[in-house]
């Protein structure tokens, strides 16, 4: 059973290491720590912050792949009333000096190296940062980052001006264990800071309470029958809502096991399932696809898998026939989640037991605590069942604001209601179906085109693996669409095959008017397309011009 009245994630821990202190936690690797286990290196490195003179408020960033640390860091900064910042883990150092300026960063968290990666994040810090180099106090004075006072580092290595993990913890034996229990942390008081992907411009930090993840949380496992016995695979990022919310904060919630990956294959992930007796296994379709798709799927026993979600992209119907087959292949009730930052993760499920057609047709309805509504997104008209509009919804899971930018905030929540930016349409039981971006929407001659439409026309070409449908100017039409298309490998494709795929198939104002073959997409650092940056190169590269 789960706490009926919301906690923050702190009290989560508590809550789950009382029930129950032997159960493991996480499993990482070789490590199996119990809850007993992660609440005592969670309060020791609480003490620790509190050591080094960090307290409620402060913003402490997170830099490291998924590993028992980022867990313990991000349950300590949360139990010290502090904000946790997340951090791509394969960020450079472009966006890492964007997210510790923008973020106001008062410490960072990280890892010397990501071997699994072959990334080392002491060079990338050197050259975002190179104060840590020489300033021997361990204690930081950039003028660069003027709010950056610590940067702890796990490994074996780190510079002059940094400190070493296991030294917080040793400071923090000095700091009273009722100096942490004295610190009240409200559950509106604000969790963390994800940063949005990018496209359309430069990230934002949504931040993030304590109550939302708990609603979130609690919706969760109400969806998917989430139990205390349920042992579940994450092979998301921790940074990312799907593994900050599916990950971390479920699990402590419901004091289930965590299976941890830092890096997903599909054979290391089909072992775990067999070997932990994984029972939900939650990511991307692509995920999924890789362990159906790979040559020794037969060799595996998935008979231990229950359900999970599947969300960020559409779900092939191909794909979830065979995760709903138990005979070939995974024999799981999942469910499909359509959700965004802002509202901390999934808004909308389908259920368990739903039939295919759902599954793959829309991304289900909203969850207890949300209220949604389809609006026309130039009146703000309400509209009915099967009409398309903008998806709005409201309700305890909406994020604080974004940090530092009250008008995007007030643009994107109004009147309570947050305005996904995604087009969509439902029926009469509640289901939605996403079309496409309000942003993305190309009007060509006054003609509403939706990118998604067309992107899921050419998708079923036999030699297309991706395309990608942008609006770009048109001195005649205002926007005609342009395509740009990835082949599928060994594959020869022209632009002419592309045009001629689609006349005569299509309504002729959504035929592509231009066609790009390219290699791969600008992508955020979580796999979304940057469409602002095709449509930017195709008019800088061809000098477009809109009608004058």
């Amino acid at each position: 059973m789960t706490a009926a009245s919301p906690r923050s994630l702190g009290e989560m821990l508590d809550d789950a290491a009382e029930r129950h202190p032997e159960r493991a936690a996480i499993v990482f690797h070789e490590a199996r720590v119990t809850y007993r286990q992660l609440r005592e290196q969670v309060d020791a490195f609480s003490r620790g912050l509190l050591a080094l003179g960090l307290g409620p408020g402060d913003h402490v960033v997170v830099w490291m792949p998924n590993r028992v640390e980022w867990a313990v860091a991000n349950l300590a900064v949360a139990k010290i009333g502090a904000v946790t910042v997340t951090c791509n883990s394969r960020y450079k150092a472009f966006e890492v000096e964007y997210l510790l300026r923008q973020s106001d960063a008062r410490a960072l968290v990280m890892v010397d190296r990501f071997a699994a990666a072959s990334l080392d994040y002491l060079p990338i810090l050197r050259e975002v940062c190179p104060d840590v180099m020489w300033q021997a106090d361990r204690r930081l004075f950039s003028a660069k980052f003027p709010e950056l006072r610590h940067v702890i580092v796990l490994g074996d290595e780190h510079d002059p001006g940094c400190v070493a993990w296991a030294d917080v913890v040793r400071r923090g034996e000095r700091v009273p264990p009722g100096e942490l229990a004295a610190i009240r942390v409200k559950v509106d008081d604000p969790a963390a800071m994800l940063y949005t992907s990018g496209t359309t411009g430069a990230p934002k930090g949504c931040l993030l309470s304590h109550g939302n993840f708990w609603y979130k949380c609690r919706v969760f496992s109400e969806v998917h029958g989430w139990t205390d016995e349920d042992r579940c695979l994450v092979p998301v990022p921790y940074f990312h809502i799907f593994g900050a919310m599916g990950g971390v904060a479920v699990n402590c919630l419901n004091g289930s096991t965590q299976v941890l990956m830092d890096v997903f294959t599909p054979e290391e992930a089909m072992r775990l399932i067999q070997a932990e007796r994984v029972t939900l296994f939650s990511g991307v379709p692509t995920m999924f696809i890789t362990v159906l798709n790979h040559p020794n799927f037969k060799q595996y026993d998935h008979a231990s898998l229950r359900t999970g979600t599947i969300g960020a992209a559409p779900v092939p119907v191909e794909m979830m026939t065979r995760i709903l087959d138990a005979r070939d292949g995974l024999g799981m009730d999942a469910t499909v989640v359509y959700g965004l930052t802002e509202a901390t993760g999934g808004t909308h499920f389908t259920r368990l037991g739903d039939p295919l057609g759902k599954r793959v047709a829309t991304v289900g309805r909203t969850t207890p605590e949300l209220e949604d509504r389809i609006v026309d997104p130039v009146t703000g008209r309400v509209l009915g069942p099967g009409e398309e509009g903008e998806v709005c919804v409201k309700g305890p899971t909406l994020m604080l604001g974004y940090y530092k930018d009250p008008e995007a905030t007030a643009a994107k929540i109004r009147d309570g209601w947050l305005h996904t930016g995604d087009m969509g349409i439902k029926d009469a039981e509640g289901y939605l179906r996403i079309t496409g971006r309000v942003t993305d929407m190309i009007i060509v001659g006054g003609f509403n085109t939706y990118p998604a439409e067309i992107e899921n026309f050419y998708l079923r070409h036999a030699k297309i693996l991706d395309v990608s449908i942008v609006g770009v100017p048109d001195p005649v039409m205002g926007e005609v669409v342009m395509a740009f298309v990835i082949p599928k490998a060994g594959e020869t494709l022209t632009a002419a095959d592309v045009v001629a795929f689609a006349q005569g198939k299509i309504a002729n104002f959504k035929v592509p008017k231009r066609v790009e073959i390219v290699s791969e997409f600008p992508l955020t650092g979580s796999g979304k397309v940057q469409k602002f940056k095709q449509k930017a190169w195709a008019v800088e590269t061809y000098g477009l011009k809109s009608p004058a």
